[in-house]
């Protein structure tokens, strides 16, 4: 029988190393400040996400419309 290592077991491996624990904890840090800005700007209307079965899109149509009205 071949048992695999989990997910769970690399992300323990990786905790464990001395070396990898600060640059994992700044990088889990800065994903979960870009998710919340995500957030912010759907709460605001500033972008709009549409799911599909192609999979996720995010459309910036406010931002665009905003920018070429302020050049003309």
């Amino acid at each position: 029988m071949v048992v695999g290592r989990t997910l769970w077991d690399f992300l323990i491996e990786v905790v464990r190393t001395p070396g990898l624990r600060g640059p994992l904890l700044a990088m889990l840090v800065m994903l979960e400040l870009a998710f919340i800005l995500l957030l912010l700007l759907i709460q605001m209307g500033l972008i709009a996400v549409k799911f599909s079965y192609g999979g996720l899109g995010i459309e910036l149509h406010h931002l665009a419309f905003a920018v070429s009205w302020r050049q003309v």
